[in-house]
């Protein structure tokens, strides 16, 4: 025996008998395994049909304690201890000992140990998202390239036990008596919508302090808690999961335990599926938790989910098979481009479809969408032509979505033209601002390759004839052929996605300006009010600019049917909805990129204004105190806010749309005023801890915001707003003269 290395070879036999009634599949597919006394793999082996294995291997001298294992075969290159028990390995010790050359370990695997092996398979698949905020809308982009680690928590038949006796008599006391809990947790960055805690991840929100709340209806639980033993109230927590599952979210999460089962990898769409086993002994329905990492700088694993505490983000009763969804805000997550497929209407494959402007679907638009066209009156549909469902008009840089279907470009199909026009008559100008589409190519480190984002101009630009003249403002289609290098992939940041997914930019703030207004109400010099309906034409053409004869080739121009594009994007034919026109496809959207206008009165007693220096009023009690404001928009497109403060505390608060207003100069706005006794404004709302009759003398503010409805498709803070404010005191004590 060689000693020189301070250590020593083994050899190990391990014979296992399995009954005659055993599949060949259950031979063959099981492993033998010899792990050291600490757990740490030191060899494996197949066994053979004849159910034997030889494990050769070399370990310390120190290691004389060694624990055999037969179970079932794995896919990870060095097999967990902790997890072949857990599947039901069986288990045997043996004693190195330096005078007996050969160990032999002996099994007896009956069917119903390797049939638990195979037959407690558990199958998960979920997304991974990445939401990212354009403007004032949540978009979602699925997170590539991305490790995602699966954990089972530990039931709560093992976590109750294991809780201690302090934890026990606190649980105890909220059973028995149930107090007020506490408002949920506000969520940190985005959340996707959240399903009761026994179905999915959560945290304490709505739902869950409301399962909470039902502890003092649960009678049962609350007798066991108040003369049963520990061991007897265990039980019974046990057999409560639904009420004792957020109990242990908000109070105790740091008792929850788990252990990995299972990885798996994204797609570039986020997609990640993989195969669990529960284990022998396990008959919990799985309560799974996720994390997910993803490598930075091509080599580097960083964290980019691992939401806690664990109890509050826990896939609760996971039903095998059904897919689950995680959201990550990790600024180090990158995404790759939404791949939702595209459904032609009946399955037609040759379209070309108008999805959006922004991230606003035709589908939410009158004149573009079937849904309302169906829904609404035609008087309605007619009146809000080219409003979004919502009733916004269009303003600033608007940026038109297009796809077309990859069998285009097997008709020659090359380049498309976007452009615009006052009205529904008239010639069409094409819009000139540069397309830039993003392609995600590798890049060369001294530490391995790491993915890189770089932009690609697709036009508009000429395009030679043929015949030695030019096709001017085309831009080319972006099919996967035509990428550069590497694949067209969505860059990370919010600003190069908003690009990336921009098909044509419509800059209405310079063809359709609006009016601007001065402080006393009058508008600026120059400004005009340009506001009206605008559309928006497609053309098609071939490699040397040739228009698409669409009709001969049998494309179809489509809009989204659907709510959204996060999903499967089933369209609908645009023609029947009047948007085709010869080779065209045309829309209407309503234009307003006027500016709103606020203004707050002089607050008056009767015909006593607020001193203008200090903004002082004398009253009595009894006195009606009038606060006039005005909120202005010149077609009625903003919404207001008036409210008036006290100290801290608000004592009038006044929401409402601004009325189609007509002229300023009348003040036939959606204003008005706003009329409260000095008594209320005095004692209404009082602060923490003051008094009703405190007041005699007291300061307020008035603050009025006009908030513009235009939307550019992605937000509506376009700069449009107005505001403004004002203070005064009121006082019950006269002044001395």
């Amino acid at each position: 025996m060689n000693t020189s290395d301070n250590t020593h070879p083994i050899d190990i036999v391990v014979q296992a008998e399995l009954p005659d009634d055993t599949a060949s599949h259950g031979k063959t597919s099981a492993v033998a395994y010899v792990f050291s006394s600490e757990a740490a793999l030191l060899a494996s082996a197949p066994l053979t049909e004849k159910g034997e294995a030889r494990l050769k291997f070399t370990a310390a001298a120190t290691a004389t304690s060694l624990r055999v294992l037969v179970g079932p075969a794995t896919t990870e290159k060095l097999p967990s201890f902790d997890e072949l028990i857990r599947r039901g390995a069986l288990e045997q010790h043996l004693r190195y000992n330096p005078r007996q050359p050969v160990l032999q370990a002996r099994f007896k695997v009956f069917p119903d140990i390797w049939h638990c092996w195979w037959r407690s398979a558990c199958f998960v698949k979920g997304n991974l998202i990445k939401r990212v905020q354009i403007g004032g809308t949540w978009e979602n982009f699925p997170v590539c390239n991305a490790t995602v680690e699966i954990y089972e928590v530990d039931p709560l038949f093992i976590i109750i036990p294991k809780l201690p006796d302090l934890v026990i008599e606190r649980i105890r006391e909220l059973i028995v008596k149930p107090r007020p809990f506490p408002e949920p947790r506000p969520e940190i960055g985005p959340s996707a919508p959240l399903v009761r805690m026994a179905q999915s991840e959560h945290r304490l929100d709505a739902e869950g302090a409301r399962l909470l709340t039902q502890l003092s209806d649960a009678t049962e639980l609350r007798y066991v808690a108040k003369v049963g033993s520990r061991l007897q109230f265990q039980q019974a927590l046990i057999q409560n999961p639904i009420l004792i599952r957020p109990l242990l979210c908000y109070f105790y999460p740091r008792f929850v335990t788990k252990q990995r089962v299972g990885t798996a990898h994204t797609d570039e769409c986020g997609h990640f599926s993989t195969l669990f086993f529960q284990g022998c002994l396990n008959h919990d329905t799985p309560d799974l938790y996720f994390k997910a990492t993803q490598k930075l700088f091509g080599f580097f694993d960083v964290s980019i989910y691992a939401p806690t505490p664990i109890a509050c983000h826990t896939w609760w009763d996971y039903q095998c098979g059904t897919e689950v969804t995680l959201y990550t805000n990790s600024p180090l997550a990158h995404t790759c481009s939404p791949c939702p497929p595209v459904v032609g209407p009946e399955g037609h494959g040759r379209w070309v479809a108008f999805l959006a402007i922004g991230g606003t679907p035709l589908s939410k638009i009158y004149g573009t969408s079937k849904e309302l066209r169906d829904t609404k009156p035609p008087a309605e549909v007619a009146a809000k032509l080219g409003l979004t469902e919502a009733g916004q008009p269009w303003g600033s840089l608007l940026r038109p979505r297009l796809l077309f279907s990859n069998e285009l470009e097997a008709l020659g199909v090359r380049y498309y033209q976007v452009s615009w026009r006052r009205g529904t008559s008239g010639s069409f100008v094409a819009l000139k601002d540069g397309i830039q589409h993003y392609y995600r190519h590798e890049v060369s480190t001294p530490t391995g390759d790491v993915p890189a984002w770089t932009p690609y101009t697709l036009g508009p630009a000429p395009v030679a004839d043929g015949s030695g003249s030019f096709v001017p403002d085309l831009t080319k289609i972006p099919y996967a052929s035509v990428a550069p290098e590497g694949v067209w992939d969505t860059p990370p940041s919010a600003g190069e996605i908003v690009e990336h997914l921009s098909s044509a930019k419509f800059p209405t703030n310079a063809f359709a300006p609006g009016l601007v207004f001065h402080e006393d109400g009058t508008t600026v010099s120059g400004t005009t009010d340009e506001s009206d309906h605008y559309q928006l034409k497609v053309d098609l053409f071939d490699a040397q600019g040739q228009p698409i004869n669409v009709g001969a080739l049998d494309i179809k121009y489509v809009v989204p049917d659907v709510p959204d594009l996060s999903g499967t994007i089933y369209t609908t034919d645009a023609a029947p909805l009047g948007l085709v026109s010869g080779n065209s496809m045309v829309i209407t959207l309503h234009v307003d990129n006027n500016r709103c206008f606020a203004s707050i009165g002089a607050p008056s007693i009767g015909a006593t204004l607020a001193d203008p220096c200090c903004g002082v009023l004398i009253s009595e009690p009894a006195d009606n105190v009038a606060m006039p404001y005005t909120a202005y928009h010149p077609h009625g497109f903003a919404q207001y806010s008036f409210s008036v403060v006290r100290g801290t505390q608000a004592v009038v608060s006044r929401n409402s749309s601004v009325d189609d207003p007509g002229t300023l100069v009348n003040e036939d706005t959606g204003g008005g005023t706003a009329v409260e006794t000095v008594n209320n404004l005095m004692t209404l709302n009082p602060a923490p801890g003051c008094s009703s009759m405190d007041c005699v003398v007291a300061g307020f503010s008035e603050n009025l915001y006009v908030d513009s409805m235009a939307t550019d498709g992605w937000g509506s803070e376009l700069g449009y707003d107005a505001s403004d404010v004002r203070a005064f005191v009121l006082s019950t004590v006269a002044l001395p003269s």
